[in-house]
């Protein structure tokens, strides 16, 4: 299983990083984009989706797009098309894409969500 954050050119972040990054604004945008990738069937996508679960429970209005590798080629094609977009040979799920900041790995995703999420959403007029 892996774990990590990385950002839009590929470059990974270990938690310092992160939040060096996060103290710059968050970039402008129309339509936030925070996707969510796992497969039903994966151990380590368990305990991200409880964690989501929880989190969507408390935070209703949150903006999130759940996409279940599962449920097709199209789902499989849109993985592949944001680990190119971010640069990345090899992508891993639990798998989930806050803007500019992604979280590969259930500890990233419960650890980090909260905090990045409000930082990109600060951005959003919508």
């Amino acid at each position: 299983m892996s774990a990590t954050i990385f950002i839009e050119d590929g470059s990974e972040f270990d938690k310092y990083d992160l939040l060096e990054y996060l103290e710059e604004p968050a970039p402008a945008f129309d339509e936030p984009v925070v996707i969510y990738f796992y497969d039903p069937y994966c151990s380590a996508c368990d305990s991200a989706h409880d964690f989501l679960d929880s989190y969507l429970e408390d935070n209703p209005d949150t903006i999130l797009e759940q996409i279940n590798l599962e449920d097709g080629s199209d789902e499989m094609d849109m993985f592949r098309e944001f680990s190119d977009a971010f640069n990345r040979e090899k992508a891993f799920i639990p798998l989930m894409y806050i803007g500019p900041v992604a979280l590969e790995g259930p500890d990233e995703i419960s650890e980090h969500f909260d905090m990045v999420y409000n930082w990109y959403m600060t951005s959003y007029a919508g």
